[in-house]
């Protein structure tokens, strides 16, 4: 039976996709979740929902938006915590790269189910932008239950 439910909502999906068209094809799913960028000076990107991985059904979140103001890459979002132990905290990395292959890492973290916590981040020189989500372990001090690395944002390198 969860088969036949599951191929039921692939093919309602297939439709959907087709529905809208091929250009749908072309913009990412965070895009088309929380509504079209708008072209601007400097463009925004809205990346996201991203996800830990699972501890006992419950998972954080975060989703945002990234944007460059020709100085600068900025990075907004926000990280829920739900329904999670009360020693995990919803965890977000943001990891800012320049074209040297030099990190910089930037974190937020919400306690408790309630709400979210917003965070911002800003960096220049920067080449790409990845982030992941995962728990943060109050009684060992560490992180827990990590998603894998998301590619927000990637500079325009054209050297012409």
């Amino acid at each position: 039976m969860n088969r036949t439910i599951r191929s039921l909502l692939g093919v309602a999906a297939a439709t959907a996709i087709l529905a809208v068209g091929v250009p749908a094809l072309t913009t990412s799913a965070s895009a088309a979740t929380t509504g079209a960028a708008t072209a601007s000076a400097s463009d925004v990107d809205f990346w996201g929902s991203y996800y830990s991985k699972y501890r006992n059904g419950s998972r954080a979140k975060a989703s945002g938006r990234v944007w460059d103001d020709d100085s600068e890459v900025h990075v907004q979002g926000r990280v829920y915590d739900s329904n999670s132990p009360s020693w995990l905290c919803g965890y977000v990395q943001v990891k800012f790269e320049n074209t040297d292959g030099d990190e910089s890492y930037e974190w937020a973290r919400q306690c408790g189910s309630s709400g979210y916590r917003s965070f911002h981040y800003s960096e220049e020189d920067v080449d790409s932008v990845q982030v992941r989500v995962c728990y943060w372990d109050k009684h060992q001090a560490k992180r827990v239950y990590c998603g894998r690395w998301n590619y927000i944002y990637e500079a325009d390198n054209d050297d012409e």
